[in-house]
């Protein structure tokens, strides 16, 4: 299969559900790429709120330019990724959130980037976080990571959060495929789950410009009352979802796995013993004790439900993308 820039027929899913008060800011902004794109599908997953009738006056506006699909009935959050993906037809395939925006070069620097490394399989980009109303809140690119990324080390490096935005990312739909899609067994960190695997299957290529806007902070508390799934999910990662990527670049399971999977508990804990008082945290124990008892921290998880708060993890320096991943559970919109 060919990897140039004019063979690349890139296929952007929008899976939507609840936020119609962005969708049509985000369709429009697919709709006005700089470079022609292979089609946009958007997956309206059952919305209670206006998304049909955005969806249905942008359709009016730009005739033949989105597909609309449905499932049969509401999914999970990962179940509509694996919907939207589905029925996208290009070789190439981007999953925008329909509160997100891609940037008029997003296609453009994809393409681009793709077609510089013949084994490229995940092309990922710089961001912007922009609040609820559009202002912008900084830019960030990926400075901690090379141009060219080769298995194993694209495991490795994603051993403590994912090195990609969900906004910002490109994949070979072949890859999305032979990884069995979006991981079923997490929800709220799906898309770290699934460039794991991505890194298993072949190179990432990584461009420094900025493609898209990754919006945060506008649905405040949801992170708390998430978690205890959150936990549930990180105990995942490292139990079934990084040994697997392992499995499928051909290594056996490392070392490293288990001490990141300690470092990370221990990180986690700290940061939530910050957030919760000592009467908030029966759920959250609960939720954290098989992920202590495999790690060798139950005393340390007893410490927590007792209400102790840990200094060692300093908010002040520069945070890890696990503790940054915690911060943007406030953007998940509900499924």
């Amino acid at each position: 299969m060919r990897r140039d820039e004019d063979r690349m027929r890139l296929s952007i899913g929008v899976p939507a559900y609840n936020q119609g008060r962005y969708l049509r800011e985000t369709l429009e902004s697919i709709l006005h790429q700089d470079v022609p794109f292979h089609e946009i599908v958007v997956s309206n997953n059952h919305s209670s709120d206006s998304t049909a009738e955005v969806i249905a006056a942008v359709q009016r506006e730009y005739p033949d330019r989105i597909r609309l699909v449905m499932p049969p009935e509401h999914l999970s959050m990962t179940g509509n990724f694996n919907f939207t993906a589905s029925h996208l037809t290009g070789d190439w395939l981007s999953l925008i959130s329909s509160d997100d925006l891609t940037l008029p070069n997003f296609v453009r620097s994809v393409q681009a980037a793709a077609a510089s490394w013949p084994n490229a399989v995940f092309v990922r980009g710089g961001w912007n976080f922009i609040g609820s109303e559009g202002e912008s809140q900084g830019d960030h690119r990926l400075l901690s990571v090379s141009r060219v990324t080769k298995p194993p080390k694209t495991i490795y490096e994603q051993r403590f959060g994912p090195k990609s935005s969900f906004s910002s990312f490109a994949l070979r739909r072949d890859i999305w495929e032979k990884a069995g899609g979006f991981p079923k067994e997490l929800s709220l960190i799906a898309d770290w789950g699934m460039w794991l695997l991505t890194g298993a299957l072949g190179d990432i290529v990584t461009t420094d410009d900025i493609i898209a806007s990754y919006r945060v902070g506008h649905q405040d508390g949801l992170n708390r009352d998430r978690y205890p799934a959150y936990a549930h999910e990180l105990f995942t990662i490292y139990r079934e979802i990084l040994p697997r990527a392992m499995q499928l670049a051909g290594f056996d399971t490392p070392p490293w796995i288990e001490k990141a999977s300690r470092k990370s508990f221990r990180d986690t804990l700290s940061l939530a013993s910050r957030k919760f008082a000592a009467d908030e945290r029966l759920e959250l124990s609960e939720a954290f004790s098989p992920w202590a008892e495999a790690v060798g921290e139950t005393a340390r998880l007893k410490r927590f439900a007792n209400g102790e708060v840990f200094r060692e993890f300093d908010p002040g320096r520069k945070i890890r993308p696990l503790a940054r991943r915690a911060v943007s559970l406030l953007r998940r919109p509900n499924e």
